[in-house]
């Protein structure tokens, strides 16, 4: 990797944990009723959901933020789960609880490590006012899905082609780290090395494989 010399993160299960935040999130719905067994499969149910209608958001080629996504989704679950709960009062849930959410036991040293010796940005496929602020201290720049009304692998593939010119160098010369398949795709298709983190040690399910594959921001320093 030695011709590297930016790295873009993604932020939501790559820098910090949202495991507990969904919890929380649906103990705050829940309430009396909240078990942690049902909030899981709740949140299986809400992630399946989300991505139904992403899929259909880029197949129409339109941007809609994520906050509207979700309200889509429980629109959808809430009703049909029997949970009488309101729906704007659920987002504003789910928007605070994504805030919230906690660093990874690694991240701070990880960043101090990669800033001494890279240029730093932040990619994350979610509206700015659901990110923990962290990244700022840093004056690590942001590039956001809400900023350029795309999505990492979305058709026109902006949110990629906007750090290649920010940067303005060689695609090659940047490396993405990301834990979904659409900062993999995506960064590949705009000629970005991609790296993805499986911290859950799940199956790779696709044709085009990534060019490297971590299972913890420790683990991309060795190759560094």
């Amino acid at each position: 990797m030695s011709t590297i010399q930016v790295i873009s993160l993604d932020m939501f299960q790559t820098l910090v944990n949202l495991n507990n935040r969904f919890l929380s999130m649906w103990r705050r719905i829940l309430k009396d009723r909240y078990n942690a067994s049902e909030a899981r499969i709740l949140q299986a149910k809400l992630i399946e959901q989300y991505n139904v209608v992403a899929k259909r958001m880029r197949e129409n080629h339109q941007f809609v933020l994520t906050r509207d996504i979700y309200k889509e989704c429980f629109d959808e679950l809430l009703p049909s789960l029997g949970i009488p709960f309101n729906c704007f009062e659920a987002i504003d849930i789910l928007v605070q609880e994504h805030r919230r959410a906690e660093l990874y036991e690694e991240t701070l040293d990880f960043l101090e490590f990669i800033l001494k010796n890279y240029q730093v940005c932040i990619v994350s496929d979610t509206d700015e006012d659901m990110l923990p602020r962290f990244f700022e201290d840093y004056r690590i720049p942001l590039f956001s899905s809400e900023k350029y009304r795309s999505y990492k692998n979305d058709h026109d593939n902006s949110m990629f082609q906007e750090i290649i010119k920010y940067y303005d160098i060689e695609p090659a010369r940047i490396l993405h780290i990301g834990d979904t398949m659409s900062d993999v795709v995506g960064a590949q298709r705009a000629g970005i090395q991609a790296c993805w983190i499986n911290r859950q040690q799940a199956s790779w399910t696709l044709e085009a494989t990534p060019d490297y594959t971590i299972r913890n921001l420790n683990e991309i320093r060795d190759l560094l």
